[in-house]
């Protein structure tokens, strides 16, 4: 479990910086300061990036308006709590190219909106999760990695060592390694072969 602080710190590791931050809220430093500028942008890219099982939700959409568009059959309000919307849901639990639901996402002056063609549509998405002590150990460093690329010349003095750059890398890395983890802890349903293909077999 860890806190925006111990995030930053550990994004300050990374870069190499020995000095600590000992309240990323309220201190005044330049590595404080540098990583609260950036920790925002950095933790909901890295939601985006993935869709984390912890910050996954599913919620029936409230209809605004039928035959918004000539277009489109229904407009529903995009959820307050949502970061990205990931899918329609379309009655199957692996959607294929034929199964996805069309949707577009627009404005209107109360917010943003959901266009489909999908009737009570339902989706499934990531939430704005903005409590660090929700984060699993692979999403904090995840993050702290992007942190710290972000924050890198600022607090490294222009990084001359390429230290963000090798930082982004990193992420990447952290990225592949927490789908590869996801995929363990979730079973799909196998894909129902045609009679011909099991006739080869």
């Amino acid at each position: 479990m860890a806190s925006t602080t111990e995030i930053a710190n550990l994004a300050l590791s990374h870069l190499g910086v020995g000095k600590e931050i000992a309240d990323l809220d309220t201190e005044a430093s330049q590595e404080a300061s540098s990583c609260r500028r950036f920790f925002a942008i950095a933790r909901d890219a890295t939601l985006r990036d993935f869709p984390w099982p912890f910050a996954t939700k599913f919620v029936t959409l409230g209809l605004i308006e039928a035959d918004p568009t000539d277009e489109w059959s229904y407009s529903y309000r995009y959820p307050s709590d949502c970061l990205m919307v990931r899918r329609i849901l379309s009655g199957l639990r692996n959607d294929n190219r034929q199964s996805r639901q069309p949707f577009k996402i627009v404005q209107d002056s109360s917010g943003r909106l959901i266009y489909t063609d999908e009737v009570e549509a339902s989706i499934e998405y990531t939430v704005l999760e903005d409590d660090p002590a929700k984060y699993p150990p692979d999403f904090t460093m995840a993050l702290s990695l992007r942190l710290a690329a972000y924050a890198a010349p600022r607090v490294t003095g222009g990084d001359p060592f390429k230290m963000g750059q090798r930082a982004m890398q990193m992420y990447l890395d952290e990225i592949s390694n927490a789908r590869e983890n996801s995929a363990m802890e979730q079973q799909d349903e196998e894909v129902v072969q045609s009679e011909f293909i099991r006739s080869r077999d």
